[in-house]
């Protein structure tokens, strides 16, 4: 039943989108004004109220990241096994860890785990989302080229200090720490008003992406990947959090994203460094596709 209404939007946003009743343009504005608007403004609303003393804080910062490293080398060893090239074996280090935690996972957690849920995942991407850019980044360059280079990473970081979301999450932790963590009434439900508006839209612009062609195809050449993102990613974190416990809600939200498809920027990154990115193309379909099995099964074992 979490997982209905989640498939039901996507579905819609398909069907419109093969219908042209909206035309793929207006879905990338769209995406823009989701990126740049509604979930900064309710990333920075709900970080600012987030509970900076807590005391699982360190052990979340500790998890999250001991994941990002071991991921990358999971699916590097896997598909050193199969026999995998440089190029194919990049594209697999880079989306072991990069779930669709904001156009997929916000909207999931919203509705599983509610407002209480929504501050723990700002917190989280609070905590990981400059370990998560870098980490993915250059394991992926390692992999493609055996060497890591200092300019690359330097870059990465310099684009993350222009990323909406990330300036958003630090100016929350700013107003957290600083005591203004409840903003005037006015301001408070201007900020509601426009995050709120963010979780049907990037469902629906998730729907309008997904290319269904040459399904079977698509599954016999990515199950691999998937099956690292999907299943061994989030059985990472949880692992973890049972040698490093955490808030009970905290664990579901990072557990739940964590089981998420790859992030549709991955896609992005893959052609900005030179890699497979038709086979980057084809892991984001096929893992979106897929995760309608695992998803249940993640809730189920989280118990939420």
């Amino acid at each position: 039943m979490i997982i209905a209404p989640i498939a039901a939007i996507i579905v819609l946003g398909k069907i419109i989108a093969g219908m042209g009743a909206v035309s793929p343009l207006t879905f990338r504005e769209t995406n823009k004004i989701l990126y740049w608007i509604s979930i900064p403004a309710m990333l920075l609303r709900l970080t600012a109220q987030a509970d900076l003393g807590s005391s699982g804080n360190l052990n979340l910062l500790l998890s999250v990241h001991a994941t990002y490293f071991i991921l990358p080398f999971i699916a590097w060893c896997a598909g050193k096994l199969a026999g995998e090239e440089r190029g194919r074996l990049s594209i697999s280090a880079l989306v072991s860890m990069r779930s669709n935690q904001v156009f997929m996972g916000l909207p999931a957690v919203s509705i599983a785990l509610g407002d209480p849920g929504l501050r723990a995942l700002s917190l989280f991407l609070a905590m990981s989302q400059v370990g998560y850019h870098i980490l993915s980044v250059s394991s992926s360059q390692l992999v493609l080229s055996g060497r890591l280079s200092s300019r690359s990473v330097m870059d990465t970081f310099l684009k993350l200090l222009k990323n909406p979301l990330i300036l958003a999450c630090i100016a929350g932790l700013a107003c957290s720490w600083s005591g203004l963590d409840q903003f005037p009434h006015w301001l408070d439900v201007t900020l509601k008003v426009l995050g709120d508006m963010g979780t049907g839209l990037a469902l629906l612009s998730l729907g309008a992406g997904i290319d269904l062609s040459s399904l079977r195809g698509l599954l016999g050449a990515t199950w691999r990947d998937c099956a690292i993102k999907l299943i061994v990613n989030p059985a990472v974190a949880y692992l973890l959090f049972i040698a490093l416990p955490v808030e009970n809600t905290m664990m579901q939200v990072v557990v739940l994203t964590s089981a998420m498809p790859v992030a549709v920027n991955s896609l992005a990154v893959a052609q900005g460094m030179g890699m497979d990115e038709k086979y980057a193309g084809e892991v984001i379909t096929a893992s979106t596709i897929l995760s309608a099995l695992t998803l249940p099964l993640w809730l189920r074992i989280i118990n939420v």
